[in-house]
């Protein structure tokens, strides 16, 4: 390395940061880029390769700096009034120096050696003076160095900055002391003249003094010298004074600021009693033209110095490595623990607060701001407090700047206290980074004039507690403790406003660690003779998490689901009562919620927990990355009741108002939403919503239509409009509430018209893709009539394309006079008399038009010609609603090509069965369709509408076609509701669901032996005994029955019933069981005793076979007699069972032959099948010797004699 210019001219034409020396060791290299030295093991090593590894400043040899350091007031070029200047025959520059700094080095000309230099921004830089020493004066002509100065010299004139000497000095109000605090340069009014107020510029200053006899002597041969040769340890230091430096002496902030913690001793000042305001006035030591700084103050060492911080009063000290800056500098990170608040504008803080600075905080306050959601302990800064650099950084990182914005975000962020400041803080990162792109800088923080978004949006969700009135400079230093700085205040922290990459990020760290927590429990479902595993389920409220969510309600173009967005991501999002009326442009605040979290275990393996939690204050003032982890399910359930829309703050929602104008008057039509035909993605990876998609909605245009009267409207014939047969036969008068942003109420009547209800095809466009989401199947709805008339004119089954200014008003009906305040709802209020009427024809319509399930035919298409030779299948319609009990895969998954642009989740088309709770029988849906098509939050848990669903007209078979569509009622978002396992309380096992419950004839069984082989049919009946059991482990070490026979009775006829391991476990009231499984603790206490005695009695099972190997039951009495008396328990050891062990199995025997009726769904055994009954009766020394019926179980369920009774009394309604 050669020599390096050494002119600051030079330096800022480079405007390259560096640390330069006169010489450097041989073989330097660069040091560790550590930017804490105290805790250097706990540092990641530096990787070049990483982008966010700090840069260190490059080392260059240079010659020495010369140049004088000088006072100089705040410029344009720097507003930082605690600035030093260096200045050469080139140039002046911002510095500051930490080693050995001597009050004589003021004005003098000094020699630098080791420096770093930081550029500013053009022509502007920062020097960090390392090692310095004084230099040769060349125009002195006794060619003497500057530090050989006479013996009488003693300090400076304050207000000229002139050095003087002993025989200068004036004792008056000489003051010898340790100065504590200093406050910032403030200027105030002092004399008001013709041409306007003048202002005096200064600081002030608290010095303890020391009131031994020596300091209380106004003995001038005593004083100053005699004080200069007492050490300070002799002193005691307890009373409080405070000096005003002010008028030219103001220039001596930036050496005053730099001496907090040692002695000073300034001589030549005044008594006076100063006027702060209000009323309140204080006697103080105030500078003059012969006020001196004296040299003894230079020589003591610092008297509160120390690492750690002391919580005396507020007179706290804290020395730490600064890890991380935020916000432009108003958040200041020491030791990765701890955050100083740099938020008032008045406060003047060193060039050098950058990212590895070792620093000293002193007289500050402590707070801990309780926040629920991360830890961490603030500083808070007040008047009194300094902030001195001890060590520089080596770190290429930015200096500190002044913000001098006067904005009114900043005047309300510095009206607050300590905590309260932090979160507005992180409110102005987060909505910064949620709406970029969306709202400009000054609609989110505001300007000079104008309240922006944050502003408006924190004074809504503070207390006034947290407000404090400012007194200014002057009065809060002085009168610290009467102005309430730093008084904590007891409230309940606000709300995180989350960005959705760092909500999504926590959510999957949450759901990771209740897996870790939970050691990995799953359960899973036995459907086939196959075991399924269940999908593991974690629910989280927003109470728990204490956030609030902010963005807009869009649908994905890929998937074509309702999310959250914001600029930072999105996440699926359910909202059961999602009006008809909503804006895509708003912004929707939503405060109550629930987060659902599902993964499969098998996916979950190798997940790790991240590095740093993404709500910690510093990754919300940084971009936090979202994570790569994409098997993991998350979406928010919430309800529209408890969010709202925050557009209101900045500006009334354009879409909101010209939605409230359509609808203050003029002729509406009833329809009714027959139908919603779902998304069809034509190729794996296709957006779901492109610009050429066309959606479609079936709705039946009701014979009636609304009129409001804040406008005249002519109902008759003879209007221009020819074509809409407007004629009514009943006017029905109304009131009309509309309940949303701006409830309103309006008058109107109701037409009863002569035309008849037709049924017509809405075609939306990809614009109004997000209005078709929002109709429900079965929903009543408003819509404007037009004079081109395209819905009422329209033929029957005829399209009609619906644009993005088309409305659609969700409507409802009732006889009250004001209705329930739901979310934007509309209601018709209607009296007793209309109403009734109302409801009949509507009903009767809806017969009409929607026939009865069980009629509605699919015909049979014609096989395609050519290669494509499918037969389609035909059946009846269905439609189903019940609770979902399980969902799991049938056959094999086959992946989609691309990956969601949000959450990742790959797209896959796969075989699926679904188990559904109706009526308290369990169905089985099968389905073929894409993920897709499937709604956002669908799995076990949820109550859902099943429209269209396909019985198959061969088999039985319930199967959802293309045109099929799942609707969400509601979600469980209780965490002891939501389980994976069965709800025993409705129905004994998912084991034992069925289809054909729903087809099959009932019969009794002394009809059955005139059914035919392997007709299904449905039985009512009991278990009164068991005739054979055997049970044995199988390969996978699970409890399995490969032979049972029960006897079955129904009060006109037994039968022997024969079945399989799913069915015996269905009535044994048990389930599969794996010492690998274990019951999970969310259920209910109820469901958790039921489900413990099952588990029980499976690991009983268990650990007999464990034992004795393969068990047989048989029972050598009469099929009649439940006692177990005659009972015969063999087993393949030769050793003998235990007694405990037979007598728990004669109970099990006993409790099945005790249990309530049930549901068999069973066909008359074949010569075949009886044929291999007698071999396995054989194999364990029985006979086939009873004269009854013998029937093949397939699927067992619990019997509800009440609902099946309505089935019967429903079905003769029927038949009459």
């Amino acid at each position: 390395m050669g020599d390096e210019p050494t002119s600051l001219s030079d330096l800022l034409r480079r405007c390259r940061p560096f640390s330069a020396a006169s010489s450097l060791p041989s073989g330097y290299q660069n040091p560790n880029p550590n930017p804490n030295p105290h805790n250097q093991t706990h540092q990641p090593c530096s990787n070049p390769q990483n982008p966010n590894t700090p840069k260190i400043l490059k080392p260059i040899r240079s010659k020495p700096l010369i140049g004088t350091l000088t006072l100089t007031t705040p410029s344009s070029s720097c507003l930082n009034s605690s600035c030093l200047k260096f200045t050469d025959h080139t140039a002046t520059v911002c510095c500051d120096i930490i080693n050995n700094f001597d009050l004589q080095i003021i004005g003098q000309r000094i020699k630098i050696l080791a420096f770093n230099f930081i550029p500013v921004k053009p022509n502007c830089g920062y020097l960090e003076i390392i090692k310095w020493h004084l230099e040769f004066d060349p125009s002195d002509i006794n060619n003497k160095p500057i530090d050989n100065k006479p013996n009488n010299f003693n300090g400076f004139y304050l207000n000229s900055v002139v050095p003087t000497y002993q025989h200068t000095i004036i004792p008056r109000c000489l003051l010898f002391g340790l100065l504590i605090s200093v406050s910032p340069v403030t200027s105030v009014p002092c004399t008001v003249t013709k041409t306007g107020t003048k202002t005096l510029t200064g600081f002030v200053a608290e010095v303890t003094v020391c009131e031994c006899e020596l300091c209380s002597s106004k003995d001038p041969l005593t004083l100053p010298q005699g004080l200069t040769g007492i050490k300070d340890k002799d002193h005691i230091f307890t009373k409080s004074k405070i000096v005003y430096f002010c008028g030219d002496a103001s220039v001596w902030y930036p050496v005053v600021s730099r001496m907090v913690g040692r002695t000073v001793s300034v001589s030549g000042m005044k008594k006076k009693m100063v006027f702060l305001g209000e009323g309140k006035s204080l006697m103080m030591y105030v500078t003059t033209e012969k006020a001196v700084i004296h040299l003894p103050m230079c020589t003591s060492k610092t008297a509160i110095n120390g690492r750690n911080a002391n919580t005396t009063n507020t007179l706290n000290v804290y020395t730490g490595s600064i890890t991380a800056t935020y916000m432009q500098g108003m958040v200041v990170e020491l030791d990765q623990k701890v955050l100083v608040l740099l938020t008032d504008n008045q406060l003047s803080m060193p060039h050098g607060l950058r990212i590895g600075a070792i620093v000293t905080v002193r007289n500050f306050h402590i707070e801990d701001p309780k926040f629920t959601w991360t830890k961490v302990i603030i500083f808070g800064l007040c008047y009194k407090t300094s902030i001195r650099v001890n060590v520089f950084s080596p770190i290429e990182s930015g200096c500190y700047q002044v913000l001098q914005s006067r904005s009114l975000l900043r005047k309300f962020i510095e009206s607050l206290q300590f905590s309260a400041r932090l979160w507005v803080l992180l409110v102005i990162s987060s909505m910064r980074k949620k709406f970029a792109g969306v709202l400009s800088e000054m609609e989110i923080l505001g300007s000079k004039h104008m309240e922006g978004l944050v502003q408006k949006y924190c004074s809504s969700c503070l207390p006034l507690s947290v407000f404090r009135f400012r007194h200014g400079v002057l009065s809060e230093y002085c009168l610290h403790d009467l102005c309430g700085c730093g008084k904590e205040i007891d409230y309940d922290a606000p709300k995180l406003v989350a960005p959705i990459s760092n909500f999504i990020s926590q959510c999957e760290d949450l759901f990771i660690k209740k897996l870790y927590d939970t050691n990995h429990k799953y359960s899973s479902i036995v459907c086939g003779g196959k075991s399924h595993e269940q999908s593991i389920r974690k629910i989280i409220k927003s109470e728990d998490m204490n956030i609030v969510l902010l963005g807009n309600l869009k649908i994905s173009e890929y998937s074509g689901k309702l999310q959250l967005v914001d600029a930072t991501g999105c996440i699926d999002v359910v909202i059961p009562d999602l009006p008809s009326v909503w804006s895509i442009k708003d912004i929707y605040e939503i405060n109550e919620f629930s987060v659902v979290i599902e993964g499969f275990s098998r996916d979950l393996k190798h997940l790790e927990l991240l590095d740093h939690e993404p709500f910690t204050c510093g990754n919300i003032f940084n971009h936090f990355r979202l994570s790569e982890r994409k098997k993991i399910n998350i979406y928010i359930n919430c309800y529209m009741k408890d969010a709202k829309s925050i557009n209101h703050i900045l500006h009334p929602s354009v879409d909101m108002e010209e939605n409230l104008k359509e609808f203050e008057s003029g002729l509406f039509h009833l329809i009714l939403l027959a139908h919603k035909f779902p998304i069809q993605q034509k190729f794996p990876g296709d957006y779901a919503v492109s610009n050429n998609s066309s959606f479609y909605a079936e709705v039946i245009i009701l014979p009636w239509n609304l009129v409001l009267h804040n406008d005249v409207v002519m109902i008759d014939s003879s209007r221009d409009d020819k074509r809409c047969d407007l004629s009514f036969q009943h006017e029905f008068p109304c009131t009309v509430d509309f309940y949303g942003e701006k409830p309103s109420v309006n008058l109107g009547d109701l037409l009863y018209c002569t035309r008849a209800a037709k049924k017509v095809l809405l075609e939306f466009k990809s614009d109004s893709f997000w209005k078709f989401e929002t109709l429900r199947i079965g929903g009543y709805y408003l819509i404007k009539h037009h004079h081109k008339g395209l819905v009422c004119t329209t033929k029957d089954f005829n399209k009609v394309s619906m644009d993005s200014k088309s409305h659609f008003w969700n409507v409802s009906f009732s006889a009250d006079l004001a209705g329930p305040a739901t979310a934007r709802s509309i209601y018709l209020h209607l009296s007793v008399e209309h109403l009734s009427f109302l409801e009949i024809k509507l009903k009767e319509l809806k017969q009409d038009f929607i026939k009865p399930t069980n009629s509605i035919k699919v015909t049979s298409a014609s096989p395609p010609s050519g290669a494509f030779n499918v037969n389609l299948p035909t059946g009846n319609l269905l439609f189903v609603q019940g609770r979902v009990m399980a969902v799991h895969t049938s056959g094999q998954s086959r992946p989609l090509a691309r990956a969601h642009p949000c959450i990742g989740h790959r797209v896959t088309t796969t075989s699926v069965c679904i188990h559904v709770l109706v009526d308290r029988n369990m169905v089985k849906i099968y389905s073929s369709l894409s993920e897709h098509s499937y709604p956002t939050g669908f799995g076990p848990g949820v109550k859902a509408n099943f429209h269209r669903v396909l019985l198959t007209a061969e088999g039985g078979t319930l199967k959802l076609t293309p045109a099929s569509v799942i609707e969400i009622e509601s979600i469980i978002i209780d965490n002891n509701q939501c389980n994976n396992e069965s709800d025993i309380t409705s129905v004994t096992s998912v084991e034992g669901t069925t289809t054909s419950l729903l087809t099959g004839p009932t019969v009794l069984i002394s009809e059955m032996a005139r059914f035919s082989v392997h007709k299904k049919v449905r039985l009512h009946c009991k278990v009164i005994s068991v005739y054979v059991l055997v049970m044995e482990k199988n390969s996978d070490s699970r409890v399995d029955f490969p032979f049972a026979g029960f006897i079955m009775d129904d009060g006109s006829s037994s039968c022997c019933c024969w079945t399989d391991t799913k069915t015996v476990l269905t009535l044994l009231g048990s389930r599969e069981w794996s010492p690998h499984k274990r019951s999970r603790t969310s259920l209910h206490k109820a469901k958790r005793k039921k489900l413990e005695a099952c588990g029980d009695t499976m690991s009983r099972l268990s650990d007999i076979l464990n034992q004795n190997g393969r068990v047989v039951i048989k029972n050598n009495g009469s099929v009649s007699d439940s006692s177990c008396l005659d009972a015969v328990i063999s087993v393949d050891s030769e050793c003998v069972i235990k007694e405990s062990d037979e007598q728990f199995l004669k109970g099990l025997i006993l409790q099945v032959s005790s249990s309530n009726s049930w549901n068999v769904v069973g066909s008359v055994m074949d010569s075949e099948g009886l044929n291999q009954i007698v071999e396995e009766l054989q194999r364990v020394d029985m006979m086939m010797k009873l004269p009854l019926v013998n029937i093949w179980a397939s699927e067992v369920s619990y019997l509800d004699n009440l609902n099946e009774g309505r089935s019967i009394l429903q079905e003769l309604l029927k038949s009459e």
